[in-house]
């Protein structure tokens, strides 16, 4: 089966010849493992021809990048979401935040114009993540072209967009934004739905370039280990609309919805379901969260991409493989299961190591 028949048919809650497959990777176990023996040039998507290619959706305030400072262990950099941070070179890290561009409802008020469609003159979809810095976006024609390529090599094609909390917070900070979900909760509630407005109408131009990718990636972060960020209430009062009105486009236009977040968020799990979340991602098993009960709680509405424990990763074979094992063996009943690790692969799992992992997880995950 190719990559799309095979992730659609899973979807669907019906069995393919396999579970899917897909992983992240931080950046320096990249390059460790082409010292180890990737071929130089080659991801590890393409080495084990896994199911997924992947277009990014640019929803930020398109400001001018600046690159502030470049030391030889890291850079500081304006970036074009609304945000200066410190960034490590060829290593992992989160970014150091500085300071957010949007302070006040009046810095909201004097930027929101530029969440356009077409502010900054190209299409706001492209091939490169915009998590990268001082990269350019294609033209709408030009995409069109790219799209076709992309197309023609048989993926499921997933289009990767933060989601209203995580585009918020970059643009007016973490803790400021979590201070006026209840200090200022209608100034917020304002910025969630720009987003989502924005979001819907990148994709309605999209369509008219005949550019409809499978699934929507919305990367927003949720929940910490111990819980929501938030509580469930605000989560229903200002999230959920949001979620609720994303989901229904989505289901018009025949798009998956997908969601990354990290963190322990069973308490808002419900409303998720309840707002047309079809796809949960990456269910982190320190956070406390295991696919084989989320099956049985929600196997009927929600289909699941991870939880394979990175933390396991480089310890006792045996222990991993029961992991895999158990976790896979369980989830891939009836469709509905995409492996991926909790999180993303760490620099301490080498290559040799890694291989292993991905001949065990297609042996388990094999329907035949």
């Amino acid at each position: 089966m190719l990559g799309c028949e095979r992730i659609r048919t899973l979807l669907n809650h019906q069995e393919a010849d396999r579970i899917g497959l897909w992983d992240a990777y931080w950046e320096d176990t990249l390059i460790n493992w082409e010292q180890q023996g990737l071929p130089a040039g080659t991801s590890p998507t393409t080495y084990f021809d896994m199911d997924f290619e992947n277009l990014y959706l640019d929803a930020s305030l398109r400001l001018p990048e600046h690159l502030l400072e470049d030391h030889p262990e890291y850079t500081v950099r304006e970036d074009k979401h609304g945000f200066v941070a410190m960034q490590w070179k060829n290593r992992s890290g989160a970014l150091g935040y500085l300071r957010h561009r949007v302070e006040s409802e009046a810095d909201w008020q004097r930027l929101r114009g530029r969440l356009a469609v077409d502010f900054g003159g190209t299409a706001r979809i492209g091939p490169q993540s915009y998590f990268t810095p001082f990269i350019a976006f294609p033209t709408w024609d030009e995409l069109q072209v790219q799209y076709a390529a992309m197309r023609q090599r048989g993926k499921y094609l997933l289009l990767h967009v933060y989601g209203p909390v995580e585009a918020t917070w970059r643009k007016h900070g973490f803790e400021e934004s979590l201070s006026d979900l209840v200090l200022n909760p209608l100034w917020m509630r304002e910025m969630f739905e720009a987003h989502i407005d924005l979001v819907i109408a990148t994709l309605e131009t999209a369509r008219e370039y005949g550019v409809l990718p499978d699934g929507l990636f919305v990367v927003d972060d949720r929940g910490i280990n111990t819980g929501p960020m938030f509580s469930p209430q605000l989560h229903r009062t200002l999230v959920t609309p949001c979620d609720r009105r994303l989901a229904d486009y989505l289901r018009s236009v025949g798009i998956a919805f997908f969601m990354h977040s990290d963190g322990d968020i069973r308490r808002l799990l419900p409303d998720m379901v309840d707002a047309g979340l079809q796809v949960l991602q990456p269910m982190e098993a320190k956070a406390g969260l295991d696919v084989r009960q989320l099956k049985h709680e929600y196997g009927r509405d929600l289909a699941f991409m991870g939880n394979i424990d990175a933390t396991l990763m480089h310890g006792d074979r045996d222990t991993l493989e029961a992991e895999i094992r158990d976790k896979i063996t369980a989830a891939r009943v009836g469709g509905g299961y995409i492996y991926h690790s909790d999180h993303s692969v760490p620099p301490t799992v080498d290559w040799p190591r890694y291989q292993w992992i991905i001949e065990r997880v297609r042996h388990y995950g094999s329907y035949g």
